[in-house]
């Protein structure tokens, strides 16, 4: 007897808040349905803009994600505000713990934008430089807030954080119209320095991409075992073609100390036991 009264004044009370408040259930309803409406129409839109190529797939995403945890929000405020229930306190830690994690999470993009802003204005290279970035050598394509794209020679683009940029020593290859490239040799200790600058220097010369002014050079560089190691220096000002400049230059070495008869391959150092 005792719960049955107990669920008839329930009722009871569930009626006259119905009553009380159905103006309010009315709107927060309509208020439901219309924001269903315009997150459906935003979502095809986003649909329509990724398959058109006018954003990416991961930006589509994202916009999606975002307006669907935005209508949730809504959602959750009207239905608290109807039944009347006071929500500064949870909105509030709600807000804090939200802020918290997104503070976490956005550091490292807050890092990458600082970076990206401290590249735009100090300039240590330009879109079209080329840079030698990893053991690779790459052209700048574009330098946003986040990333910085890069294209290899493979035809590659790569997107490298601006904060990575910061942290590493990169080569700008096109800062100067001139610059110095070198190549090694080892040769046999019977030939003459001499004979072996001679070809090194007459080797260059038949380099068309192989400027005359500053003069190429030849060093000795270093004393390893059964040959001298030679280097040669000599400059180009087509920054872009470096690469294959470098392997005409070795080509060209090669062919000259072969038609001189001398041979650049060097013998292993064989200690015999006794």
């Amino acid at each position: 007897m005792a719960v049955a009264e107990d669920t008839l004044a329930f009722l009871t009370r569930v009626n006259d808040w119905v009553d009380a408040n159905v103006l309010n259930i009315i709107t927060t309803l309509l208020i439901i349905g219309v924001i269903l409406a315009i997150y459906r129409i935003l979502g095809r839109e986003i649909d329509r803009l990724r398959k058109n190529e006018v954003i990416d797939h991961n930006t589509a995403f994202l916009f999606k994600r975002i307006s669907k945890w935005t209508m949730y929000i809504i959602f959750g405020v009207l239905i608290f505000n109807t039944l009347g229930i006071q929500i500064d306190f949870f909105l509030g830690l709600w807000v804090l713990a939200g802020g918290t994690i997104v503070g976490f999470a956005s550091m490292s993009t807050i890092g990458n934008a600082l970076a990206g802003v401290i590249i735009m204005v100090s300039k240590p290279f330009k879109i079209r430089d080329r840079l030698f970035f990893q053991d690779q050598y790459v052209v700048v394509e574009d330098i946003d807030l986040i990333y910085t794209r890069m294209r290899t020679l493979d035809n590659v683009v790569i997107s490298v954080p601006n904060q990575m940029l910061l942290e590493t020593v990169v080569s700008n290859q096109s800062v100067y119209d001139i610059i110095r490239r070198r190549i090694i040799v080892t040769i046999d200790y019977a030939e003459p320095p001499e004979r072996v600058r001679d070809i090194l220097l007459n080797a260059i010369s038949k380099v068309e991409e192989v400027i005359d002014e500053p003069v190429p050079y030849v060093w000795i560089t270093d004393f390893p075992n059964y040959a001298m190691e030679y280097t040669l220096f000599y400059y180009i000002n087509d920054t872009q073609r470096s690469q294959m400049i470098d392997a005409k230059v070795r080509e060209s070495v090669l062919t000259e100390f072969s038609e001189n008869g001398i041979d650049m391959s060097t013998p292993n150092l064989i200690k015999s036991v006794k």
